[in-house]
């Protein structure tokens, strides 16, 4: 199935369903089966080894109770491979989607692909590959592989923590990102269109306040704007915006915003296209259940500030006309800039939807910062939750 099915998948269920009731759940490790698989000598001793060397990955080896599987093999304890399943089944599951509880995972909206723990035991020990089948479930990205070289050397236990936070963030991503896609990582104010393990584009990003954080989720560009209307969101209108158009009319007007009464009496406001709509002159169009996009803005004096957590959740994007021409189609690129420079409203189909992916991370791969990596500010605070996990 290709990334781009299952992200089309997850968010016609994330459409029909309640952030709260779309947050991803803790997968349940698979019981052992009554009759327990068969380990040679050599799959206990390379389960054993692989125990210790999930240290590497920022785990702790005790958590799968290597003392008591060695002394288990040491003594030849009747249970010994049941205690060996147990142990190998709750390693390949923290490999593969992470070992922090459902709790430390809040707000994390990106889906996995599960995964046949069971029927993954059983091959691996069909094949005498442990280890070779339980690192496969590792992250193969260069981001988790400079985060994981950084361990061993970290100066500070501040940033050993920070180096496990992330570290663990990067299994609960799916290991096929696609071909070429944008990552977007308000911690680090940036966006970022990648092809295989290149950046092609950065831009910087203006990002959600602490109270009003960006979401983390995966979502489809599906088109682009030129001068987009802006629908404002019932929270803004709630907020400021329902009291301007009620109280100060003329000024609403002046600045393009245009009421309506909904069948229940609410009020609804979009804002016209033109030099004063929040979106600017440019929208990416990316369907998602918490109305969140990547735009323009009016206020492009913020870009220069370092901290640029300041929107309502949106991220507001530098050059965005920029990224709009990389991934439209040459002709459509060319019909884009002459509706742009006119300054009409048309929305741009893509030839094929680009996998967008909203994430948070708080140290990240810097080929020139010290040691490789570059720990940013926790500016929503995401980090003591996962914290606990270590």
């Amino acid at each position: 199935m290709s990334v781009f099915v299952r992200l089309a998948a997850a968010l016609s269920v994330a459409a029909s369903a309640s952030v709260a009731a779309a947050a991803p759940q803790q997968p349940v490790v698979p019981q052992v089966a009554a009759q327990a698989p068969r380990w040679s000598p050599s799959d206990l001793a390379a389960l054993v080894q692989e125990i210790g060397r999930s240290a590497q990955e920022g785990l702790t080896p005790e958590r799968y109770g290597a003392a008591a599987l060695q002394r288990a093999i040491d003594q030849r304890a009747p249970d010994l491979e049941a205690q060996a399943s147990r142990a190998a089944l709750l390693l390949a599951h923290d490999y593969a989607e992470g070992a922090a509880s459902a709790d430390a995972r809040t707000g994390w909206e990106i889906a996995r692909d599960p995964i046949d723990l069971d029927l993954w035991l059983r091959e691996a020990l069909a094949r005498h590959d442990v280890a070779g089948a339980l690192q496969a479930l590792l992250p193969r990205s260069s981001g988790y592989a400079a985060l994981r070289a950084a361990l061993p050397t970290c100066d500070t236990p501040a940033h050993c923590t920070t180096l496990k936070i992330n570290l663990e963030r990067w299994r609960w991503l799916p290991r096929a990102l696609g071909a070429h896609y944008l990552w977007v990582n308000p911690a680090a104010y940036r966006l970022d269109l990648i092809e295989g393990d290149h950046i092609l584009q950065s831009h910087r990003i203006i990002v959600g306040k602490p109270t009003t954080p960006t979401p983390v989720f995966a979502a489809l560009v599906t088109g682009v704007t030129a001068n987009p209307w802006w629908t404002v969101p019932s929270s803004i209108v709630s907020e400021s915006v329902g009291a301007m158009v009620r109280n100060r009319p003329a000024q609403a007007a002046r600045l393009g915003y245009v009421a309506t009464r909904a069948a229940g009496g609410r009020l609804q406001v979009r804002q016209r296209p033109g030099p004063l709509n929040a979106l600017g002159q440019v929208k990416i169009e990316m369907p998602n259940a918490y109305s969140i996009f990547l735009h323009d803005t009016p206020s492009r004096g913020l870009f220069e500030q370092e901290r640029r957590a300041f929107s309502h959740g949106c991220v507001r994007t530098e050059h965005p006309d920029v990224l709009a021409r990389t991934l439209l189609a040459p002709a459509s690129a060319r019909s884009f800039d002459q509706y742009l420079a006119q300054r009409t409203n048309h929305t741009f189909a893509l030839d094929r939807p680009v996998p967008v992916y909203i994430v948070y991370f708080t140290a990240v791969a810097d080929p020139t910062a010290v040691g490789g990596v570059a720990y940013l500010d926790d500016v929503y605070g995401r980090d003591a939750a996962i914290s606990k996990a270590f």
